[in-house]
């Protein structure tokens, strides 16, 4: 497809008008030839020897003007050279007039060779000014040429710093980085060195003895450095290198987290899968002997029996949390865990009537409970059981007392669990949830605020501690309303 009708009559007028300049310019050669011909009787031969030269400058200009218009160059390039053109021709034959206009007013004749040199100014000048035009055109086109460079590169930058984040392994990090050092600083030998092992030793040198010492060095951080064998490195290129240099400090111990990360994720799914199938099995197994031992078995002493009692109890105690631990692994292990819609209120009721059970002497009052429902999981009735009996196994008062309220604040459900004991020092506020912090020496199940706070943190929620008033501990849990409550 040719140019818009627009864009070919542009051409067509701007070679047009370089072709009649040539046209124009041609009579001046054939005026000499007549004229040597008819008044100076020179043969025809001669004379078009001596303006042959300007044959060929006219016809070469007609001729140009053709190819301008069918050349495959932009309808703004063509219009370009033919302004160029005209403009020069233009200016030439201004200045050369303006000479022979001042010589015959002033001497009443001209002066032909004071007038070839004038033309030899104006083209020594016109020249000038053309090649100033068309050096400053490359240098400007240069500077684009370097742009584009650089775009180029930091494009490719961008392109090696997304591979290393994304790189799962050492020597992964360490293949993007020699690609992305090589491309920064290309035809420069260089090494890397972490932890005091070269890990990267690009030289391209046959002979190990011939390489090259290092001259310039970038840190990785504190963990080692990239020698760049080479004392001629442009600033962009340095930069660049110890841009790479610090952030492959960053990949590598992100690597390092993550393999630990797995190791321990590995660990937790060996414990699970023993919890799981041996020591469930294990203790279901002593649970069975010892219903076994009390259906058949009369002890003589009632001492004997109170022993039995205790030990069923504790196997109960004892599958219950390993039941618990399970349940809460497998929730920490499952990258795809998926919460559910839990009404607060009946898991609050039942955990209440379980603490009464199991401590008749205390006083446990509900006040208002909002209603609503909560982003949970299995694990919210351990949570509200440990805070329960918490509340009650480290109470020293008569009796002991809890409190359960709660309120609805905007998008959150707020419930408190207050209890009339020693409370907590300000101290020990944030340390009572630390992970050694669980409560060892509790005569329940050793669930541990710290898991507490684990989960329901989990349910993306908060949980925090204060004084009650006048005296004990206030538990405060938010939990996130379920969507549509």
């Amino acid at each position: 497809m040719g140019p818009p009708s627009g864009g070919r009559l542009r051409r067509w007028l701007a070679g047009g008008s370089i072709s009649l300049l040539g046209a124009i310019l041609l009579v001046i050669p054939l005026y000499d030839v007549w004229d040597d011909f008819t008044a100076l009787s020179w043969s025809i031969a001669l004379t078009l020897v001596e303006n042959a030269l300007f044959f060929l400058l006219a016809g070469g200009l007609v001729t140009g003007g053709i190819w301008l218009i069918r050349t495959d160059w932009e309808t703004e390039q063509v219009t370009t050279v033919a302004r160029r053109t005209l403009l020069t021709a233009f200016a030439v034959t201004f200045v050369l007039a303006w000479a022979m206009a001042l010589q015959w007013y002033i001497l009443g004749r001209l002066k032909p060779i004071v007038l070839a040199l004038d033309g030899v100014l104006v083209g020594a000048t016109a020249s000038f000014a053309l090649s100033v035009s068309t050096v400053r055109n490359n240098i400007f086109q240069e500077q684009i040429s370097r742009e584009q460079e650089l775009n180029e590169r930091l494009e490719l930058l961008y392109e090696d710093a997304s591979r290393l984040a994304s790189a799962t392994s050492h020597e992964e990090a360490y293949e993007v980085l020699e690609e992305a050092i090589a491309s920064a600083v290309p035809g420069t030998p260089f090494r890397v060195v972490v932890d005091g092992d070269v890990v990267i030793e690009h030289d391209t040198s046959p002979d190990p003895s011939e390489r090259s010492e290092p001259a310039q060095t970038v840190a990785i951080g504190d963990r080692g450095r990239i020698d760049l064998c080479s004392e001629r490195l442009e600033s962009h290129e340095l930069s660049t290198a110890e841009l790479f240099g610090s952030y492959v400090g960053d990949t590598i111990q992100r690597i390092e987290r993550e393999e630990r990360v797995r190791e321990e994720r590995n660990v937790l799914e060996f414990v699970n899968r023993t919890l799981r199938h041996d020591l469930i099995g294990d203790i279901s197994l002593v649970q069975a002997r010892l219903r076994m031992l009390d259906r058949n078995v009369e002890f003589e002493a009632d001492v004997h029996e109170e022993h039995l009692a205790v030990a069923m109890d504790r196997t109960e105690e004892m599958e219950e949390f390993v039941r618990t631990m399970r349940t809460y692994m497998q929730s920490v292990l499952n990258e795809e865990h998926d919460l559910t819609t839990v009404a607060l209120e009946p898991v609050i009721d039942e955990q209440i009537e379980a603490i009464e059970e199991a401590y008749p002497t205390v006083e446990v009052e509900k006040r208002d409970i909002p209603e609503g429902s909560v982003r949970a999981d299995d694990l919210l009735d351990r949570v509200l059981a440990n805070l329960f009996e918490n509340a009650v196994e480290h109470n020293d008062a008569s009796p002991p007392r809890v409190v359960i309220d709660g309120e609805r604040a905007g998008d959150v459900l707020r419930l408190r669990v207050a209890d009339n004991g020693p409370g907590i020092s300000a101290s020990r506020r944030e340390s009572v949830f630390a992970q050694e912090e669980r409560g060892a020496n509790s005569d329940g199940t050793g669930f541990g605020l710290y898991l507490v706070k684990d989960i329901i943190e989990g349910y993306g929620g908060t949980v925090r501690v204060r004084d009650n008033d006048p005296r004990g501990a206030v538990f405060e849990l938010e939990f996130p309303i379920a969507d549509g409550e």
